[in-house]
């Protein structure tokens, strides 16, 4: 018995000794596996995937209803695991890496990978915008020695189409073959991703440079042609395409014509990018001669020459061409919405602007960040800032340029006050305001005569900002100083700039001179401004009202004879009113309108009714020593007055009557307006250069300060 009982308990102390072995060497194992695995990807998503594969491969009894265990169901294959990728970055953090392992055993186990498209597919998955956290484990599935350069052009391509496209330089320098036309394509594409990213940066005066790459946009462009010159793929018609869009997208029109003549069939796309470039450059009539050319249209290529026709300043075109594309049957998408809504601020057309609104409307479109930053630009160059700030406020996402076209729009409607309280709440959303939002914001002081206020603005932009000035803020602050009457304030600020002051600066001065009609001031101004911009103008102009207000007709003739020796030739005026849809222009003394007759009757009905009221023509600004019956005649048929009469013959009582003017509305026209709008019962908004004016009850919102 004893030695039985001694026998079984040398038995058991075996049975532990072994189990505690085996655990110990499972221990071992497990932790040489995650050494291996850190080292070797492939040999942790295989582990890894057994792993999976022996958990569901165990038997798993089921129980029938009639109580009899049933054989476990096989689990199904992944037909298409990319598609898991986009769930991979919903998941936790941590599991992550779990789970993109497994997915890429399930692949290696089945042979998917051993296939050159399919890993090229997972490669462009993973390194995809929507899966860019797994970029670098998709470089890692890269063959060091491949037969093709499938999988990494698919690396290439993915990365030019993410938000860092400066990568795919890095990239194609570590290609393990010569790059093909595929890689010099993607190359490019990268390359006017970069150069369109950084114009438009610098253009804001925030030229950020993106991840890969530094330098200038047109460094960057001669690099990726001179890399297709020097593989030999410069002729390749995606090459040559993608040259076109790269320079379109730079702005080098003459480079983009070259790289286009070397195109013996261009396709769509190609001619869509030289329409582009072609209108960017100014050329709009070229660029529409190419598209009128086109035997393919589609809506991107209708889209691009209205943009182009906006970026000239051709907004009626704009307009026009848009409704040709309607009725050709192109699609309408965001970016034609956008342009045409620039379109109508432009042209102060309200009414189209509202047509657009009403059609996003109706085809349930989203009020995307672009869309509804367009509306409260249109609507408030329109003047109607209570609209647009109904759309600033619906608007479920804003993004730096939507808070500053809100500012911007309450600051040229003369709202200071409601200006700085939007600029507060843009602060206090965590909305970093930028140097357009500055420029905005000191233009409503400025024009709302709050000085103390813009002072603390523009001291707060380095300090608090981190935004440098520039010489657009040096400018505003001339103004704000300037329309307040502090004119040595401003000299003492002018004085005191670290920048040397450019014309902007100079033609505040030169205002604040003809508000405060102080002559020696004006021609001081005049003479800086035209020692850097000898064709200014307005300029000219600007000197002749001050000697024309204090009665110097010499001066007035001396600068109309610098004028003609220069070749500088006034812009001519003209005002825009929008009726039923349709935009009608006047310009000083024009009789070319199809109801002219009865805009001359409605003047003389407004004259005589002004009388009445003990209306005086001011006749200060006249640039003529005359008569003061002639002067009165001269100012009669300023366009801004017949586009005012022909708003009360062609408006129902009760509507708004919306002028848009090229110039600066001048006094007597401002005081003959505010008459209007009390004697007719009508209220008037009217946008000259710089500025709106609300007239009402005989009011401007201006309040005589502008």
């Amino acid at each position: 018995m004893e030695c039985a009982s001694a026998g079984a308990e040398t038995s058991r102390n075996a049975r532990r000794g072994c189990a505690a072995s085996r655990n110990n060497s499972a221990r071992q194992s497990a932790a040489h596996s995650r050494r291996a695995s850190a080292q070797n990807p492939l040999r942790d998503a295989s582990e890894a995937f057994n792993n999976q594969r022996n958990r569901n491969s165990a038997p798993r009894a089921r129980r029938h209803p009639n109580g009899h265990q049933t054989n476990p169901m096989p689990l199904p294959l992944l037909r298409d695991p990319a598609t898991l990728l986009p769930s991979l970055a919903a998941a936790p953090q941590l599991h992550h890496h779990h789970l993109l392992r497994a997915l890429h055993a399930h692949l290696l186990v089945t042979g998917r990978l051993a296939a050159p498209p399919d890993l090229a597919a997972f490669v462009a998955a993973l390194a995809s915008p929507s899966s860019s956290t797994h970029l670098a484990y998709a470089r890692l599935l890269l063959p060091r020695r491949p037969a093709t350069l499938l999988a990494h052009n698919a690396l290439l391509r993915a990365l030019a189409r993410g938000p860092r496209p400066g990568l795919v330089f890095a990239a194609f320098n570590d290609l393990p073959l010569p790059p093909d036309h595929y890689s010099l394509t993607f190359l490019v594409r990268a390359a006017t991703a970069l150069t369109a990213a950084q114009a438009s940066a610098g253009a804001e005066r925030a030229a950020a440079p993106r991840a890969g790459v530094r330098a200038r946009p047109v460094a960057v462009a001669a690099s990726a042609h001179g890399a297709a010159v020097l593989r030999g793929h410069a002729a390749d018609p995606h090459v040559q395409s993608g040259l076109v869009s790269m320079y379109a997208a730079l702005g080098d029109a003459a480079a983009a014509r070259a790289a286009f003549a070397e195109i013996a069939r261009p396709d769509v796309v190609c001619a869509t990018a030289m329409v582009g470039a072609l209108a960017a450059a100014g050329d709009a009539d070229a660029a529409r001669d190419l598209f009128d050319g086109m035997p393919l249209r589609d809506h991107v290529a209708w889209t691009a020459m209205i943009a182009g026709y906006v970026h000239a300043g051709r907004s009626r075109d704009a307009l026009r061409l848009f409704d040709e594309m309607r009725r050709a049957g192109a699609a309408v998408v965001e970016a034609t919405l956008a342009s045409v809504l620039t379109a109508c601020a432009q042209t102060g057309a309200l009414d189209r602007g509202k047509w657009v609104h009403g059609h996003m409307r109706s085809r349930g479109m989203q009020m995307s960040v672009t869309l509804g930053t367009a509306l409260v630009d249109m609507y408030s160059k329109c003047g109607a800032v209570a609209t647009a700030m109904e759309v600033f406020e619906s608007m479920a996402e804003r993004n730096v340029y939507t808070w500053t076209s809100a500012v911007s729009g309450l600051a040229m409607n003369g709202m200071g006050l409601e200006c700085l309280e939007v600029f507060k709440r843009m602060v206090s959303a965590g909305v970093q305001p930028n140097g357009v939002t500055f420029v905005a914001v000191l233009r409503g002081c400025s024009m709302a005569g709050l000085v103390d206020e813009g002072q603390s603005c523009f001291d707060s932009m380095k300090d608090k900002y981190g935004v440098d000035p520039w010489l657009e803020h040096y400018g505003c602050m001339v103004d704000l100083y300037g329309r307040a009457g502090r004119l040595d304030d401003a000299i003492n600020f002018i004085n005191g700039m670290p920048v040397e002051p450019q014309e902007g600066v100079w033609g505040a001065l030169l205002n604040a001179s003809r508000i405060h009609n102080n002559v020696e001031l004006g021609k001081h101004a005049l003479e800086k401004l035209l020692a850097i911009e000898s064709g200014n103008d307005a300029a000219h102009v600007l000197l002749s009202n001050i000697y024309a207000e204090s009665q110097n007709w010499k001066g007035v003739t001396m600068v109309r004879r610098m004028m003609k020796a220069k070749g500088v030739k006034k812009v001519p005026g003209w005002s825009a009113i929008e009726v039923d849809g349709k935009v009608h222009e006047f310009s000083v003394g024009g009789k070319s309108h199809p109801r002219y007759k009865e805009i001359e009757i409605m003047l003389a009905e407004m004259s005589q009714r002004l009388r009445l009221e003990q209306y005086a023509a001011n006749t200060k600004e006249v640039l003529f020593d005359i008569e003061e019956e002639e002067k009165e005649g001269a100012i009669s048929l300023h366009s801004e007055k017949l586009a005012l009469a022909f708003g009360l013959i062609a408006l129902p009582e009760g509507v708004e009557i919306r002028i848009v003017k090229n110039l600066r509305v001048c006094m007597d026209c401002h005081d003959y307006t505010k008459l209007i709008s009390k004697v007719f019962d009508r209220e008037i908004i009217m946008r000259d250069r710089n500025r709106f004016h609300h007239f009402k009850d005989g009011k401007c919102s201006c309040k005589d300060y502008w």
